[in-house]
């Protein structure tokens, strides 16, 4: 398949998938449906804009002028750790390594650009969503919940935005885990740009991805795709914090719609972050979630299905038999000051004496050694 033809009639057809497959199953591949003129368009049933779009190319250099047009995607594409995935016969053959869970479904993106290592795409996924507008509390249960669900083997699939999806990202990071980013924009588009350089970091070991072309910007509309992306990657979705009708909602309902799993985490009731979680889990949609572990034992039996049966070395289960690691001198310093009572985050980082980044790795990496865990509201200490 011809990279500049693929990219061209997709953004011709204004990126959308039913009309780039309808074309195809029509007219053939995308080099066939280029040269077609527009009142063949319109015998397949192509919508009438892009009837037009096609009627007002010049004559006889009608996919000439579209790949130049384009051109610049494909440049793009030439540097080293970049790429398309084209959902074609030609794809499969070549056997391309894509997750199961994502290889199965009927309707895939038609194109998906990659960024980073596309060996991320094999690995079991678990997505983190949640709120832009999030507490403090819920950005540390979701940079806590990522480096431990990295630790015990899982890729942390998010959305890169502001709020829960960058807490989970950089919580994966923070354990040297893998994460993987779906991004509603085009991959040289960064949404948003404040999170440049957490793009930037996920690259270097994980993966970005997006169905979105290079060069296009985030629109409204993107958003939604991208989640449902986002839900056919992973085994499950964990909502971190999500008001009642926020996207975070529509990954949820995405992944229940294609039977994955899908929890929410309680908070409280006064809260309009939360009020999405317990709609969730009140409608039956979600199984309550308040820690890692919780996750991990629901998709244990899903992931026995992923290495073929067996439950020899199953990252899930080898964590989960680690030694206890001792604290270090700042993890001694936030367990002398939670004592045994529940810890409010907001409370620790006005009380700790420590820039706040380093207040949330830290209780990140007391989490993952067992000795606190997250309850709604904060963290407790589980053991002396």
């Amino acid at each position: 398949m011809d990279v500049a033809d693929a990219i061209a009639l997709y953004l011709l057809l204004e990126q959308q998938p039913g009309a780039y497959r309808h074309a195809l199953e029509r007219l053939g591949s995308p080099t066939t449906v280029l040269a077609a003129n527009a009142r063949q368009w319109r015998a397949v049933g192509l919508s009438e804009a892009a009837c037009e779009r096609r009627a007002s190319w010049p004559q006889g250099r009608s996919v000439e002028a579209i790949r130049a047009q384009w051109l610049k995607s494909v440049r793009w594409l030439e540097a080293e750790r970049r790429g398309i995935w084209f959902d074609s016969a030609e794809s499969d053959a070549a056997g391309d390594a894509w997750p199961r869970a994502f290889a199965s479904l009927p309707k895939r993106p038609p194109l998906l650009f990659w960024e980073g290592d596309d060996s991320v795409m094999g690995l079991p996924q678990i997505a983190i969503v949640g709120s832009r507008a999030a507490t403090r509390a819920g950005l540390a249960q979701a940079h806590s919940l990522a480096a431990e669900l990295a630790q015990a083997g899982f890729s942390v699939t998010s959305g890169l935005a502001s709020g829960i999806d960058g807490a989970a990202h950089a919580g994966a990071l923070s354990v040297d885990g893998r994460t993987l980013a779906v991004l509603g924009c085009g991959l040289d588009r960064i949404y948003p740009p404040r999170h440049q350089g957490l793009a930037q970091r996920i690259a270097q070991s994980g993966l970005l991805v997006s169905e979105f072309a290079p060069g296009s910007t985030p629109e409204p509309w993107c958003f939604p795709r991208r989640n449902k992306v986002i839900a056919a990657l992973s085994l499950g979705v964990l909502v971190v914090e999500a008001g009642p009708a926020s996207g975070s909602i529509i990954t949820a309902q995405a992944a229940d719609q294609l039977s994955r799993l899908v929890w929410a985490m309680p908070g409280s009731v006064s809260s309009l972050q939360s009020r999405g979680c317990h709609a969730l889990i009140r409608t039956g949609q979600a199984k309550l979630a308040e820690t890692a572990q919780d996750v991990i034992d629901d998709v244990l039996p899903t992931l026995r299905d992923w290495y073929g049966g067996s439950s020899e070395a199953l990252p899930a289960e080898a964590m989960l038999q680690a030694p206890r690691a001792d604290p270090d001198e700042n993890g001694r310093h936030l367990l002398a000051l939670m004592g045994w009572d529940i810890s409010i985050v907001d409370d620790l980082l006005a009380h700790a004496g420590l820039p706040p980044d380093q207040v949330l790795t830290t209780l990140s990496e007391l989490e993952i050694a067992g000795w606190i865990g997250a309850v709604p509201g904060g963290y407790q200490r589980l053991s002396p």
